[in-house]
């Protein structure tokens, strides 16, 4: 089965050390995954991030690891408010740079969550609309973050065009699905899919059209249900791929293609 995990924190320390990351991209390519996106979340990690795409396609050359750079809303509380401006200097000369396998922007967006950690929504909101300018200059996609602020998003994104982008890990409702689509934008769903009991994202994921519908793991987090207490990796998206399929009462088969088209198209990869 060929699947495309289009969010994967691998990089980060709590994913694991080197060679757990190593292990995990050699699982991942026997698990079928054809492709993975890694999305960076603060300055000071993006080096890193890059380090480590290029280290894990030597170590795994069947799996394509594509790489986005961005300001988490969540990262803010660490950031003085002053070097904003820097920071988001900093990301406009890094993305421009483009380095190798950069397919989108982000992860950024909106948190009015606890995660949020009590930043001020206008201060958050700034922060996107730098990002959602980058992506208009350079045609980039968005990877979108968003809890607890569906409304104040969809409001932002109505507000002009931008590059057909994603809203990773939806955990919005059903019936504001169409409304984010309409756009252009994609909706992805992680392992809280697979959760005993799950309604809200089994609604949602009922409501998306075919051609907008995308999978990740959001790896280390987000384990799917049948493989808790483990930590997340992109080897267990087939997970997230059949109950995808049981929501919506499809073949594995038919969501796996779909999805891994529209990943392609979306984030531009090659087959």
């Amino acid at each position: 089965m060929n699947l495309i995990d289009t969010h994967a924190h691998i990089d980060m320390p709590r994913f694991g050390d080197r060679a757990e990351r190593r292990f995990a991209a050699v699982r991942a390519a026997a698990a079928g995954i054809s492709a993975i996106v890694i999305p960076g979340v603060e300055p000071e990690s993006w080096a890193g991030l890059l380090e480590t795409a290029a280290d894990l396609r030597e170590i795994a050359p069947t799996v394509r690891f594509h790489t986005a750079l961005g300001i988490h809303p969540q990262v803010l509380p660490e950031l003085d408010p002053a070097h904003d401006s820097a920071a988001l200097t900093a990301l406009n000369d890094q993305i421009r740079a483009a380095p190798a396998g950069l397919v989108a922007i982000g992860e950024c967006g909106l948190d009015f969550g606890p995660g949020g950690g009590g930043v001020p929504r206008e201060r958050q909101v700034a922060v996107l609309r730098a990002h959602f300018a980058l992506a208009r200059a350079t045609g980039l996609p968005l990877l979108l973050h968003c809890l607890k602020a569906h409304a104040a998003m969809l409001e932002l994104l109505d507000e002009r065009p931008l590059p057909p982008s994603i809203l990773h890990s939806y955990s919005g409702s059903a019936e504001m699905v169409p409304a984010f689509c309409r756009g252009g934008h994609a909706v992805s769903f992680a392992g809280a899919l697979t959760l005993p009991g799950a309604r809200r994202p089994v609604l949602a994921a009922r409501a998306v059209a075919a051609d907008r519908l995308l999978l990740e793991t959001d790896s280390p987090d987000q384990t799917p249900a049948s493989r808790r207490p483990a930590r997340n990796e992109p080897a267990f998206l087939e997970d997230i791929a059949r109950a995808v399929a049981a929501a919506r009462g499809e073949p594995v088969e038919r969501v796996a293609e779909t999805t891994t088209a529209n990943a392609r198209r979306f984030l531009r990869l090659a087959a």
